[in-house]
């Protein structure tokens, strides 16, 4: 690129020394502050390949008819150089004819440094009542030829041609121009006939022009799963808009945690918006001046295997043709890409005392590494299982302590990411050595005769579990028609009236939960007492009190307000029961109560704004909790700017200045579903702020 200072053939007329000290002194401006360069190559780069000369444009004077009006040439090939000429028909040339090639920079840039590299043939013979003029070059910039002369070259003497065979090179930089000119002309100074009839050329073999880009690009995401409230697996995407008003929007870099994974070229507009020199340690060289496109949409790509489950934070950043950067998300991603079942394992064999059960692992997506087993031994019902110890393979034999019981195996996928656990459905209840599937009748004892005891500590992993029935003696049934094979289906009822199995719920509000308890038949099971257990996320199951089915066996639950919780029911068929009959789970998401405060709404003058709000609802890890900020401009809408983290109270606070001078903003906050804080993804409402 170019040398600190400009050089200039000192074999130049007295008669242009004052424009050449006023070129001088704009050759050593203070530098300029700025936000980002690139540059542009004409013709070929230093390393030889071919641009092309975009950016460029050439201009003539008014052609007058009888005379020779010059020509320009691009440079349209490898090797070629952009050229400008006289003589070339045999006619003479008109005295102040020229002919130039003419550089402006783009809108929000300026032209910081250059480096011309040409050679000349600048003729000057005199033929007697026809020519008597030079021809002359000159390069200057602006608009003025006198005050911005950077270059001047023309024949010493009448008579003779001054030839620059070689390219030689004029170089300056810490410069602001708005643009830059060579010219080739008839000098219309010296003499009072015309040029005469011979060649007079001038050729650019290359040129590199360093432009300042003042403006910095803006954008925002526009979709894509990455921007989304659910957790990602697998390869996720993040759409974006950006606009830019200076070189064009180049590229999109993508950070998780502060560390990039990738940067590309969003739109190559054609193949302009590339680096001409791939090879050095610059990516801002391109062939014309304004390289990218203005206005893009693009997309940018995160493969979340890489990376471990869990939240973590990704930043998405685009930069225009001079490297000025602008954040178009920046938000909390929570990844899953453990495995997840689809498919229940599945057992094959004979269910007999010296029999050998097998084991499939089922169906999984996540494309698990390997596989680990575990076998449990259950009671008939298939509830209240228990590891068997030793029992870890994909094969299991069948001893004398599993008769009259049922058999299940668990089976654990793991890949990179983490591990997933699925049960099987029970097996056929075990035979003993004589085939039989229930122990011989005994008299007395609190069981039913011919049925074996239930296994003890049968609990179903929720703690505090107990049956409601416990304390009355002998067999007593819970409900009418009890049943060991009882089902329970439970559902949120929606207020629309409709029922699911997950609702999202603001903070303190209650939900209601219908149910219905049936046999295996599908017989209500009325009058029955059933609990209910919860388990809020990231800890395990506690028992709660629960209620009475109506006489079909249908039951209304009202779940008190609090956090993001799992719900199942329970069931002791029998007052002497150990195992208990499971509900499906239902989920209900409670948004946390956010909220975002301006500490005015009306800014001038410095316009700084302090925002500040409270993360409520409890449980706010000690370490605070990730809150992103989201502002409003018409015209882009809601968009992520910054992340601040909260005390352990909920509480945060932060500055905001203004870029523009006027309008009307706005701020919001949103919480991400994040580490053991039992609620989903929270926004608060809008606070507009009016800067005059």
């Amino acid at each position: 690129m170019p040398k600190p200072a400009a050089r200039l053939d000192r074999r130049i007329l007295t008669v242009i020394a004052i424009p050449l000290a006023i070129a001088a002194a704009a050759l050593v401006h203070p530098p300029i502050v700025v936000a980002g360069t690139f540059t542009v190559h004409t013709c070929q780069t230093p390393t030889g390949t071919w641009t092309g000369a975009g950016g460029w444009t050439s201009t003539a004077s008014v052609p007058v008819a009888g005379y020779d009006h010059g020509s320009s040439t691009r440079c349209s090939s490898p090797g070629s150089g952009a050229s400008l000429e006289f003589g070339g028909s045999g006619l003479p040339v008109g005295a102040a004819s020229w002919v130039s090639w003419d550089f402006a920079a783009p809108a929000g840039t300026a032209i910081g440094s250059f480096e011309i590299h040409r050679a000349f043939s600048l003729a000057w013979p005199t033929v007697a009542n026809v020519a008597n003029r030079p021809y002359v070059q000159e390069i200057w910039h602006d608009g003025d030829v006198s005050a911005g002369l950077i270059d001047f070259k023309q024949p010493l003497q009448a008579g003779q041609v001054l030839l620059q065979a070689l390219p030689s090179e004029v170089a300056g930089d810490r410069v602001s121009w708005r643009s830059l000119h060579l010219r080739l002309s008839c000098w219309g100074l010296f003499g009072s006939l015309d040029c005469g009839p011979y060649p007079a050329q001038v050729l650019i073999s290359r040129a590199a022009i360093g432009l300042t880009d003042t403006e910095a690009p803006a954008g925002f995401a526009t979709g894509g799963a990455l921007a989304g409230s659910e957790s990602v697996r697998g390869v996720a995407g993040l759409s974006l808009r950006a606009a830019d008003a200076g070189g064009g929007v180049y590229r999109v870099a993508l950070a998780v945690a502060g560390d990039e994974v990738s940067r590309h070229v969003i739109d190559d507009a054609g193949g302009s918006c590339a680096d001409v020199e791939p090879a050095n340690d610059d990516p801002y060289e391109f062939g014309t001046s304004q390289p990218c496109r203005l206005h893009v949409d693009g997309s940018v790509q995160l493969d979340t295997a890489t990376l471990r489950d869990g939240p973590h934070v990704v930043r998405a950043t685009v930069e225009d043709a001079g490297g000025n950067t602008a954040v178009v998300f920046d938000g909390t991603v929570q990844m899953h890409n453990a495995p997840i079942n689809s498919g229940a394992p599945m057992l094959s064999g004979q269910a007999s005392v010296g029999a050998q059960l097998a084991a499939s692992p089922g169906q999984w997506d996540g494309a698990p590494t390997g596989y680990d087993h575990r076998w449990l031994r259950c009671d008939a019902d298939g509830a209240a299982c228990r590891p068997v110890a030793g029992a870890t393979g994909a094969a299991y034999a069948l001893t004398a302590a599993d008769a009259y019981h049922r058999v299940r195996v668990e089976v654990t996928a793991a890949n990179g990411s983490g591990a997933a656990t699925a049960l099987s459905a029970p097996s056929a209840l075990v035979a003993d050595a004589d085939g039989r599937t229930a122990p011989p009748s005994r008299q007395g004892g609190g069981g039913a005769a011919g049925t074996p005891d239930p296994a003890p500590g049968a609990g179903g992993g929720i703690q505090g579990i107990a049956n409601p029935l416990g304390q009355l003696p002998g067999h007593v049934a819970n409900g009418s028609d009890a049943s060991a094979h009882a089902r329970i289906a439970v559902a949120f009822q929606r207020p629309d009236g409709g029922t699911g199995r997950r609702i999202s719920t603001p903070y303190g509000r209650r939900g209601t939960i219908v149910g219905r308890l049936t046999d295996a038949s599908g017989a209500g099971i009325g009058g029955a007492q059933i609990g209910a257990a919860w388990r809020i996320d990231g800890r395990g199951w506690v028992a709660r009190p629960g209620v009475r089915t109506g006489a079909d066996g249908r039951f209304v639950y009202v779940l008190p307000s609090g956090p993001s919780r799992d719900v199942r029911f329970t069931y002791f068929a029998y007052s002497d029961s150990r195992a208990i009959e499971l509900s499906n789970v239902v989920h209900v998401d409670v948004r946390a109560p956010l909220t975002i405060r301006a500490d005015r709404r009306r800014v001038s003058g410095a316009r700084v704004v302090r925002l500040s709000g409270h993360v409520g609802g409890g449980s706010i890890p000690r370490t605070g909790l990730l809150v992103t900020l989201e502002g409003f401009q018409r015209g882009w809408g809601w968009r992520a700017f910054r992340t601040v983290r909260t005390d352990r109270h909920g509480r945060w606070s932060t500055r905001y200045r203004f870029r523009l001078t006027a309008g009307r903003f706005g701020f919001r906050a949103l919480v991400p579903h994040q580490g053991a804080f039992p609620f989903a993804t929270s926004r608060s409402a809008g606070v507009f702020v009016l800067v005059s």
